[in-house]
């Protein structure tokens, strides 16, 4: 049975891993990417000035990560090759849309080796993900249970509700702990014993959860719209007709478009325009006004009608693209 003074495999190493540190975040690239350590793009689905926390507790073989944010936004992530987990909401958060499936109260998604989803949020969350490399959750299931268990991708699991309610308690102590202790969890003893108890109480929930396990077309829907996303992200610099896309991932127009809506609540066109908004305010925000004009780096990006892209430009960063552009040179002035 595994517990917190199991000499085994899960306790080594303990010195070199374990820790925790919170991070605030202006720029939400940045923030995306520091969750899971995995590839994400993200984009806002509403005005306002945004700001995110991460909180990453690592624990021998576990990492526990909190994350909040502020604004609605649709991401894409992906998990890192070998790691997989769980992920869940804290007590009233509001639930996101996740690969064309709207979450419950009590859910937890599975993640998968590599897995990509689309998550699509109303508001501010507040969400959890417990993760660790296949292997060790192997290795800790069958010390537990004498069994071995499977975190299927896309999986939805709904723990009974004691299980569910005590490993989100036990989550939120560590949270705390963290918080007004920081230095606690470099304690081999501390990471040590809250390795256990979380990979228990995870293991438990797997185990006697009820999953709602994603349907086959579900899946693939979901697999298409990662790779329309892909398609779109590597020809943002230039014209792109959704006609070609559909050819080059081998989908009809009408099926791309049904399964957009479902995955990313919006239709392909749509997702296209908001990614295009995205990337040239980042460019802008980087650029120095003095070399770069608003044209050039519209026009670069495969955009023409200047005066309809600096309309929905406005209408979700509240600002004209030259007030953007113009931001750095008032920040560099000030320095």
């Amino acid at each position: 049975m595994l517990t917190a003074s199991d000499p085994g495999r899960l306790g080594n190493s303990l010195l070199a891993t374990n820790g925790s540190s919170t991070r605030s975040f202006a720029d939400p690239d940045h923030y995306h990417s520091e969750i899971r350590g995995g590839d994400s793009l993200l984009s806002f689905l509403g005005r306002g000035t945004f700001h995110g926390d991460v909180t990453t507790v690592r624990a021998g073989k576990l990492t526990l990560q909190r994350a909040r944010e502020n604004l609605p936004r649709l991401s894409c992530s992906s998990m890192p090759p070998h790691r997989i987990g769980i992920l869940g909401w804290l007590r009233d958060s509001p639930l996101p849309i996740v690969r064309g499936t709207q979450m419950e109260p009590g859910d937890w998604m599975c993640l998968g080796s590599g897995m990509q989803s689309h998550h699509r949020t109303s508001g501010p969350v507040d969400c959890v993900v417990l993760t660790l490399d296949a292997g060790d959750l192997t290795y800790a299931a069958f010390a537990l249970t004498g069994r071995d268990i499977a975190v299927m991708a896309g999986r939805i699991l709904r723990p009974p509700v004691r299980l569910g309610t005590r490993l989100i308690s036990a989550i939120e102590a560590a949270l705390r702990i963290t918080e007004i202790l920081p230095d606690t969890f470099t304690s081999p003893q501390a990471a040590r014993a809250l390795e256990a108890t979380l990979l228990r109480l995870m293991i438990m929930c797997l185990v006697q959860g009820e999953a709602r396990r994603e349907s086959s077309p579900l899946n693939r829907r979901a697999t298409i719209a990662s790779r329309f996303a892909a398609e779109v992200e590597a020809n943002l610099d230039g014209p792109l007709l959704i006609t070609d896309v559909c050819r080059k991932i081998g989908v009809p127009e009408r099926t791309l478009r049904n399964l957009c809506q479902e995955q990313l609540g919006m239709s392909p066109h749509r997702f296209l325009a908001l990614r295009r908004l995205h990337l040239v305010r980042q460019v802008l925000l980087r650029s120095d006004s003095h070399a770069a004009t608003v044209t050039d780096i519209i026009t670069s990006h495969g955009i023409w009608e200047l005066g309809r892209f600096s309309g929905s430009y406005k209408a979700l960063f509240g600002e004209l693209p030259s007030t953007t552009l113009l931001r750095r040179a008032t920040t560099d002035e000030r320095q």
